[in-house]
């Protein structure tokens, strides 16, 4: 097996850094898009304006027992569940580059005959891009945004100290 890269996931917490290596990395997806705001007036088409979309990555990852120790790759799966359950966001780190302020938003877990102890899948991370206010007051979803957008709240993140990480890991068995 042949692996694509390897990719890790970290947070920080109260000075603490934790980190998740995975037993394998087969292929990475990076995903970076424009959205470009587009008018025809009169036959011609005219881009107004532009915005950058979240940053989205993709780890297509495999683990497993056998590299580690009885019941590793449920206590993984229990960590991405966990980072994602509670909206902690993350650094995914690769070799094409870092990602910062990224939440796992999917996890796609499979057991099959080639991974009896252990599960192949993918963990989807899409970039947190905070709400802002401007000098106006209106409220801009994106700082590299030339469009300003009314969205609402920011969202619910959750700040974690370390020793809730700490608590949090201990219950999953990481």
């Amino acid at each position: 097996m042949s692996m694509a890269s390897t990719a890790y996931v970290a947070c920080a917490a109260d000075g603490k850094n934790y980190a998740w290596h995975f037993t394998g990395v087969t292929a990475i997806e990076h995903s970076l898009t424009l959205d470009l705001n587009r008018e025809a007036p009169q036959g011609t088409e005219t881009v107004n304006s532009a915005r950058n979309l979240p940053d989205r990555v993709t780890l297509s990852v495999i683990e497993t027992d056998t590299a580690h120790s009885p019941g590793w790759s449920a206590r993984m799966l229990e960590a991405m569940a966990s980072l994602k359950r509670n909206r902690i966001p993350c650094r995914v780190v690769t070799s094409l580059g870092t990602y910062e302020n990224m939440l796992l938003t999917e996890i796609t877990a499979t057991q099959d005959e080639e991974n009896q102890e252990g599960w192949s899948g993918e963990l989807v991370f899409l970039e947190y891009l905070p709400a802002s206010a401007g000098n106006d007051g209106e409220v801009k979803t994106n700082t590299n945004s030339s469009v300003r957008e009314n969205t609402g709240t920011a969202g619910n993140l959750k700040k974690v100290t370390g020793t809730a990480l700490t608590q949090m890991l201990q219950r999953a068995g990481v």
